[in-house]
């Protein structure tokens, strides 16, 4: 039982992907506090890239809390049971704790979180017929949500708030259409001033939006942009719109994820989307 954020972190890598990212990534790692059950998603190439955003995340954090943190906890993976990550533990006096082979309870929290962000992603991904290409903005996104909604189940507080000691509200509405606002300096005086995009997610270490420019069909990071009130928020995202993938999974071992999930998990029936509540 930890008492405070940042005393444990629970990881887990979910992969391959059916198809690769917008950004060419087929893994996801997940990490998890303890304590808080707030979340972090990082999108991967290979599974050896895990540690090199695990030691960025816990120097991180150990430079915004004055409290130590104590151990961190992941499966007997390759990509987690290495010499890279012995030493690292081991210069920071950080205990590293292995669930035994085969026994997903054992590293339960993150597996039922795997759980809840898959089946966040899939059911968003499905909602606006959107391509598979852009799991990763869906399971980005989902992470963001489920941070600022869900509710620690003994703690009555979302995972944000027992993180922040604040609430942080938002209203984006996923592929929504906008415009990506260009920099003045960079305009010619007959230029259009925006790009026409889709809002695919929030960036991770800002304030910035994820937006899908739909002429570059790229993703960019941005502050200026100007969301299209006129358009319906529940019209799928057209200009996305590929091959009927409706209800196909989006990871190779999808059924896996989601059973290794179960483990402990509670059941609140056969809506697509987790309770309110998050347990365990």
């Amino acid at each position: 039982m930890t008492s405070y954020p940042g005393e444990l972190l629970h990881m887990d890598i979910v992969g391959p992907a059916q198809v690769a990212s917008v950004s060419g990534k087929w893994y996801v790692l997940v990490v998890v506090d303890d304590f808080s059950r707030f979340s972090w998603v990082f999108f991967m190439e290979f599974k050896d890239e895990a540690f090199d955003f695990v030691r960025d995340l816990v120097l991180r954090l150990r430079n915004e809390s004055h409290k130590a943190m104590r151990a961190i906890n992941s499966d007997n993976g390759g990509e987690f049971r290495n010499s890279r990550f012995e030493n690292f533990c081991r210069d920071l006096g950080l205990e590293h704790q292995f669930s035994s082979p085969y026994t997903p309870p054992q590293n339960g929290v993150v597996k039922r979180k795997n759980r809840t962000l898959v089946e966040m992603a899939r059911t968003m991904l499905d909602e606006h017929r959107t391509p598979r290409r852009f799991w990763a903005e869906a399971v980005n996104t989902a992470c963001y949500i489920a941070n600022r909604i869900f509710l620690r189940a003994l703690l009555g507080k979302t995972s944000y708030e027992l993180r922040f000691a604040q609430r942080q509200a938002f209203a984006s509405v996923w592929l929504q259409v906008l415009c990506a606002l260009k920099k003045a300096g960079h305009l010619d005086k007959f230029e259009s001033r925006c790009l026409d995009g889709i809002f695919s997610g929030y960036a991770s270490n800002s304030r910035a939006f994820r937006v899908w420019i739909l002429e570059a069909k790229q993703v960019v990071e941005t502050c200026d942009v100007s969301f299209d009130e006129t358009m319906p928020r529940t019209t799928p995202a057209f200009e996305l719109s590929g091959d009927d993938e409706e209800g196909t999974p989006i990871f190779e071992d999808e059924e896996g994820v989601v059973n290794d999930g179960d483990a402990g998990a509670h059941r609140t029936g056969c809506s697509s989307y987790p309770s309110r509540y998050e347990f365990g």
